[in-house]
């Protein structure tokens, strides 16, 4: 019986390249080997890996298989791989990385990297950059033998998009946070020592649980989607002595954008400030730990992604199917393989806690048996407030 190995991150996508239902083209010809890409730009990181694999038919044990690397990677230096970079709409080649005046062409290193243990090989080959992706126009990958520079074996192409910002001023990465936009510290910089009242604007403070909050952002050029995270920091103070940095994630459902031109009108992520609460200790209530004295509040972080088009699809069409329905449809970018080339954006601001928002963590009845300190004592609250 023929069976299909194919890459650790392309697990769902089967017997098709690229297509929204279907496609007749066949590729699970005895022997024939296929490129499985998965590759995620970010210009505002600073490393670009991408994940390439093969994809054949074998009649021996899948099982077996998936796990040896030497079936589902590429020899080493079997591949030459590059990045170029062009302006939408144009196939005039442009400079490819960012403070480099004639560079026109990224050619990419590989290694291999251990993931996870799973049903596949945790050695992946993947291929990397250092150099700073520019956000604007369009990177092209291009895939190629080493044997036979000639000839293009797979490619793809994908706009890159900027990163999450403010109209009113380059200092905001998002539109507007729980703060007076005109004052804008981040955590580490900026707050003053010994704060006054006139100083709260600058802090952000979830302290009336009944409240509606809001994380505005103004919507990207050629951005789809777009996700939140709040990552509440604390530290724990613990029995034996020390102490350990920890912080439990507040989770948002995405969003999309309607139009890609940019122009849409600033929208925001909405929650009632109680869920926050109830958020981190639910979290807690998964954690075991049996030696924290106490826990400090520390500060929030905001991170919001921001993905193209192509990566919205990609992950919507291969999303676990609710229903029971066996012909699924597929989607991969890559003309010559199958997978996915896209591009994502990540901005992050870090806030600093009013001490009112910490006194509220300390006795909160859903935080309060999570041993938070209050702000004026340093210790934990000794009943939960109303």
């Amino acid at each position: 019986m023929k069976k299909l190995i194919i890459s650790l991150n392309l697990v769902i996508i089967a017997s098709v390249t690229f297509t929204s239902c279907k496609n007749d083209l066949n590729v699970l010809a005895p022997g024939k080997e296929v490129v499985s890409v998965y590759g995620i730009l970010n210009p505002t990181e600073p490393v670009q890996n991408i994940r390439i694999n093969k994809i054949f038919v074998t009649t021996s044990d899948a099982n077996a298989a998936a796990q040896d690397q030497k079936v589902i990677n590429f020899d080493a230096n079997e591949l030459v791989v590059t990045l170029e970079r062009y302006y939408t709409g144009n196939t005039t080649p442009q400079l490819t990385t960012v403070g480099n005046s004639s560079k026109k062409e990224i050619v990419l290193t590989e290694t291999v990297v251990t993931t996870a243990d799973g049903a596949f090989s945790n050695q992946q080959r993947v291929w990397q950059t250092t150099d700073k992706l520019y956000h604007t126009g369009e990177y092209k990958l291009v895939i190629k033998k080493a044997s036979d520079l000639n000839t293009v074996i797979a490619s793809a192409q994908t706009v890159v998009i900027d990163s999450v910002s403010s109209l009113a001023s380059t200092a905001m990465p998002f539109y507007y946070l729980p703060s007076n936009p005109s004052a804008y510290p981040v955590h580490g910089s900026g707050y003053p020592s010994n704060p006054l009242s006139t100083d709260k604007p600058k802090y952000v403070n979830y302290n009336v649980t009944s409240v509606t909050q809001l994380v505005k952002y103004k919507p990207l050029l050629n951005a789809k989607t777009y996700d939140l995270v709040i990552r509440f920091h604390y530290i724990d103070s613990l029995i034996s002595g020390g102490a350990n940095n920890n912080y439990v994630d507040f989770d948002f459902i995405s969003q999309q954008s309607t139009i890609l031109d940019g122009s849409e009108k600033v929208t925001s992520f909405q929650f009632l400030t109680n869920d926050f609460y109830t958020n981190i200790a639910r979290e807690l209530a998964n954690r075991a730990t049996p030696n924290v004295k106490n826990r400090k509040p520390d500060y929030l972080e905001y991170i919001m992604s921001a993905g193209t088009e192509n990566l919205y699809t990609f992950l919507q069409v291969n999303a676990p199917s609710t229903t029971i329905a066996q012909d699924k449809p597929y989607y991969s970018n890559i003309t010559g393989g199958v997978g996915i080339f896209a591009c994502r954006s990540t901005s992050i601001v870090t806030k600093d806690l009013w001490s009112e928002f910490v006194d509220k963590l300390a006795c909160n009845p859903n935080t309060f048996p999570y041993l938070f300190c209050e702000y004026t004592s340093g210790k934990p609250k000794s009943t939960p407030c109303p």
